[in-house]
């Protein structure tokens, strides 16, 4: 099965790097390629970039699943532990709405999906289930909803409230851009992240991004047999 492997950054693949990667051109970051339709591409950080690199990549490689990857933070209440790893059993789009006096409103109480459907999806896309348990079973992650907010959340009480809302374990940046391109291409997608920090955190001295990046690492290379 021809796979393409995504990131936001070229930091959150390093361990894989030691693979024979062929660079391929490509205008909206950078493409790697291994013998027998692997694919590997650094995108850049934030919802945008994400979409646009993540389009053109699927129009000219046509792979037939997509593999999102990288670091994230986990909301306290989930339990996670920083270092784990965990898999996306649906993304949503946790700053794409309206912020009222009153509190705050998704696209579905504006009227406008994202994604027109059938069925009209708004904040809520899916990941492809037997892509994510197989990738779950390898690395022997659980597989939980993920969150994607492009303003980060930089304090525990915004962390709390955004937790509340939406029950997400994972915040990132990116992951319901690529869930979304998925979902209207209909290419299967999943997603898997290595926890680097609790959300809210901002002193950096208490994350475990190095820890994150070997962790989710080595999950892929058990689901990809590398």
């Amino acid at each position: 099965m021809s796979t393409l492997l995504i990131t936001a950054t070229a930091l959150e693949a390093a361990p894989l790097k030691a693979l024979p990667w062929r660079a391929r051109p490509f205008p909206l970051g950078e493409l790697y390629a291994l013998p027998g339709g692997l694919y590997l591409a650094h995108l850049g950080v934030a919802k945008v970039n994400t979409a646009a690199g993540l389009a053109l990549a699927l129009q000219q490689l046509a792979p037939e699943a997509v593999v999102q990857f990288g670091v994230g933070g986990a909301f306290a209440a989930s339990g996670l532990p920083l270092g784990g790893v965990a898999v996306a059993s649906g993304e949503v789009h946790m700053d794409t709405g309206v912020q009222l006096e009153r509190g705050w409103q998704d696209m579905e109480a504006l009227g406008f999906p994202l994604l027109p459907g059938p069925p009209p999806r708004f904040n809520h896309f899916p990941t492809d289930l037997a892509l994510s348990a197989a990738l779950a079973e390898a690395a022997r992650a659980p597989r939980v909803l993920f969150g994607t907010s492009e303003c980060v959340t930089g304090s525990f009480g915004a962390a709390a409230r955004l937790y509340a809302r939406f029950g997400a374990a994972i915040e990132s940046m990116e992951g319901a851009a690529a869930a979304q391109v998925c979902a209207a291409l209909k290419v299967p997608f999943a997603e898997v992240r290595g926890v680097s920090n609790r959300v809210g955190e901002r002193d950096k001295a208490r994350w475990d991004l190095p820890g994150a990046v070997r962790a989710v690492n080595a999950a892929l290379k058990a689901f990809l047999d590398l």
